[in-house]
């Protein structure tokens, strides 16, 4: 179990602050939020110990790849040694266990295949524990990418949110074309994947390029939407205990409607258009059970279009994003 913390307003607004640019200078912030450089990196340290991480990924959309989301139903005895498992493939952006302990929700990356390509994770379906699988492609993100949820609980003023947002981080286009990435690009989306706030001269040291030509690129990837800089702390840790993976059911004219209204939502993290039988999923973070069932039955139920929902609680969380 991970202890609650009391974060003050300061510590919530340097979380925001990263959240929005993961790397603001702690000088920026320190301007932003009326307080010192040597406090905000005081801040900054003291949020890491606590599970703050700060890290860089290629947009899968970029580099020509598709996103899935895996519901991988197994005995009981196999869930904790296969979701490990697939939390070491380097594919997999998170892995979680829920169901009871019978079922595995992981995000995994694969290239765009063609009809006769092998499945995604062709070994799962050779194994004899393995139960069930269903595959979701991920068709439109509507919120969390990068995930953003903390930025919800307590907005910065709009002044703040304005000076701290990078104009020249944008999202990937929806329709941008795949890019080709030369071994230079790769080893500094490397260098960043454990700790995207790294400074110039050690990227330079980490992939050989000079400090100067390490910026330029690293620009020019987040400015094109290829890389994003992405700010995780744990919603435990601010007394929100229960993630829950809500899969619904949308008549397909409310799909926007529906996909928009709940990225607005406080306890959504993720929200997504995808394939199958449930054409939308989104991931809720709330307190506890009572705080589930009221945001189901007020915000969620109420919505036009919305046919079902099937909530699927997460019992623990085996790799998060990154």
């Amino acid at each position: 179990m991970v202890e609650t913390v009391t974060l003050d307003e300061l510590d919530r607004q340097v979380l925001q602050a990263l959240q929005l640019d993961g790397r603001a200078s702690f000088r920026l912030i320190g301007q932003v939020l009326g307080v010192s450089e040597n406090t905000v990196a005081r801040r900054y340290r003291n949020l890491c110990t606590l599970g703050l991480r700060t890290v860089a990924r290629a947009v899968p959309a970029r580099l020509g790849h598709t996103e899935w989301i895996m519901r991988i139903q197994v005995t009981p005895d196999a869930a904790t040694s296969l979701a490990q498992s697939l939390a070491r493939l380097p594919e997999t952006g998170y892995v979680s266990i829920g169901g009871a302990g019978t079922e595995i929700h992981c995000g995994i990356t694969a290239p765009a295949t063609g009809e006769d390509d092998a499945p995604l994770l062709p070994s799962l379906h050779r194994m004899n524990r393995v139960t069930g699988i269903n595959a979701h492609c991920l068709l439109h993100v509507y919120d969390g990418d990068p995930p953003t949820w903390s930025t919800k609980q307590r907005p910065l003023t709009p002044d703040q949110h304005t000076a701290l947002a990078p104009p020249a981080h944008r999202e990937a286009e929806p329709d941008a074309e795949p890019v080709d990435l030369d071994e230079a690009d790769r080893s500094l989306i490397a260098a960043l994947a454990d700790n995207a706030r790294a400074t110039y001269p050690q990227l330079a040291a980490a992939t050989g390029l000079a400090s100067s030509t390490a910026k330029r690129r690293l620009d020019r990837l987040l400015a094109e939407g290829i890389v994003l800089i992405c700010t995780e702390f744990p919603p435990r840790r601010l007394g929100y205990r229960l993630m829950s993976y809500l899969w619904l059911r949308v008549d397909p004219a409310r799909l926007d409607h529906v996909g928009t209204a709940l990225a607005g939502h406080t306890p959504i993290s993720f929200a997504a258009a995808v394939t199958g039988p449930h054409n939308m999923v989104a991931a809720a973070i709330t307190r506890n059970t009572s705080d589930l069932y009221r945001y189901l039955a007020e915000h969620v139920g109420p919505l036009p279009g919305v046919q079902y929902v099937e909530t699927a609680p997460a019992l623990r969380q085996v790799k998060r994003l990154g």
